[in-house]
């Protein structure tokens, strides 16, 4: 910790002090060109020229002719259609609805055989009203897939908050300056505080500053909440990505039960240690600022993006344990399922006015699979974070450990141009507590690293 009153300094040591400052120890509020200034532009404008080149790579490889455009659309869509929207539960009602068209079709053929040798007319009509299909199956899961795509979308959002506010309080905390021409030095004048120093890292380093201050190396605290907040979007990103708990064995079963209960003792785990302990973490930093001179308005303002952050991580963990009604995704599941196998009178009528069994089984097919890939979109869409296994998913790993990542670590490089290879953590260090006539030495592993490779990468 430092004390952050310049009057505590005096005239002649300022010059050694800011001679003293150590590289990247902090950012100067000063309007005009600098060597670090210079730095940055010149990182800026070299990464401005790998991305002219990318650019005009992409727009060449997207340009097609529309012929070529139409044939690989059509395959892209058959290919989500045959490999997505498919499953057991689709094959089943297939195998329903083929079943009951070919029998109710033959014991047509035979009554009407046996009509015509007794002489009678047969007259026979199974047209069926599309009423009941329409309330049964089509309005559930419309509505269904249009609440499941409003949580997706406000997922998204609560999303781009969170990044949002980390990348600001990341700036804030490495870049704002409080200094006042000819009034204080800001950043440039704090200096560490010898009981602070002592506190921290024991008596002998009283002797260790030179002259008594030794300036505050503000990279530093911005190193360790940059740690705080890549590790906070990587624990964030295990959570979302647990599996789910809300299906509907997991309601009705005792074994679901159990493997629901599990998922959810793991899951508040998760969020309440990982997630909101590490913002308590990261709040004291705005207070270690805060006792080395930040105003009050900087600092609320400071506090309100840790309040975006809290609030984001709160809407998108009720995302993940709220999903759409549970009734009426099981009414879509039966009906979707049973329903098309009673229209089979239908179907064997088609057959029949157009002397083509295979043609009415065809219809019968094809609105069986039109139903059931209806209800796989509502079923894949009600966890948009498991992309894994949707198409239309959030793909949380990309946005929060490699897209966040990467922007925190653009900011770094831009704000500390001269600074080293980051390092998220050690591989192992030692915790000692002293306090109460007792003392703790307990040696703990770090947890491993992300890989932060974007799977969009050529």
């Amino acid at each position: 910790m430092a004390t952050a009153n310049p009057a505590s300094v005096t005239v002649d040591d300022e010059h050694a002090i800011v001679d003293s400052l150590l590289p990247n120890t902090c950012m100067t509020a000063s309007p005009y060109e600098h060597y670090h200034e210079q730095l940055r532009r010149i990182n800026i404008r070299s990464k401005q020229k790998e991305c002219k080149t990318e650019e005009d790579h992409v727009r060449n490889i997207a340009r097609h002719y529309m012929p070529t455009i139409f044939v690989m659309n059509l395959y892209a869509a058959f290919k989500v259609f045959f490999t997505m929207l498919l499953n057991i539960e689709s094959l089943l009602a297939l195998a329903l609805t083929v079943g009951f068209t070919l029998y109710g079709y033959h014991m047509v053929l035979l009554q009407e055989e046996q009509a015509t040798q007794l002489g009678m007319e047969y007259n026979w009509n199974g047209t069926l009203p599309t009423v009941l299909l329409s309330f049964a199956v089509i309005t559930p899961i419309s509505s269904s897939i249009t609440m499941a795509f409003t949580r997706r979308e406000n997922a998204l959002v609560s999303l781009a908050k969170f990044r949002s506010s980390a990348y600001n309080l990341y700036l804030g905390h490495a870049t704002w300056d409080w200094s006042q021409a000819h009034k204080n030095k800001g950043r440039r004048g704090c200096v560490e505080c010898k009981e602070d120093l002592a506190a921290v890292y024991g008596d002998e380093t009283k002797n260790d500053v030179v002259n008594g201050d030794r300036p505050i190396d503000f990279m530093q605290h911005s190193e360790t909440l940059l740690r705080q907040l890549i590790q906070l979007s990587d624990a964030l990103y295990v959570y979302l990505t647990l599996p789910s708990a809300t299906r509907a064995i997991q309601r009705v079963t005792s074994r679901g039960r159990t493997e629901a209960n599990q998922i959810i003792t793991c899951g508040r785990s998760l969020f309440t240690l990982n997630v909101n302990g590490r913002m308590i973490l990261i709040s004291q930093l705005c207070e270690a600022l805060k006792h080395r001179g930040m105003p009050g308005n900087e600092a609320s303002r400071v506090r309100q993006w840790e309040e975006f952050m809290t609030n984001a991580m709160e809407s998108l963990r009720n995302v993940k344990v709220y999903r759409t009604p549970q009734a009426l995704r099981s009414f879509g599941r039966l009906f979707t399922m049973f329903l098309p196998a009673f229209y089979a009178p239908s179907y064997i009528q088609v057959a029949r006015d157009t002397h083509s069994l295979p043609f009415g089984v065809a219809l019968g097919v094809v609105t069986t699979i039109a139903l059931t890939a209806l209800f796989e979109c509502v079923r894949q869409l009600e966890d948009p974070f498991v992309n894994y296994v949707t198409l239309d998913g959030i793909d949380v790993r990309e946005e929060l450990v490699v897209l966040l990542y990467q922007e925190l670590m653009t900011a770094r490089a831009v704000t500390f141009p001269e600074a080293g290879e980051f390092k998220l953590k050690s591989d192992e260090y030692t915790i000692s507590i002293s306090g109460r006539g007792r003392t703790f030495n307990e040696s703990v592993d770090a947890d491993s690293d992300f890989d932060r490779t974007s799977r969009h990468k050529c």
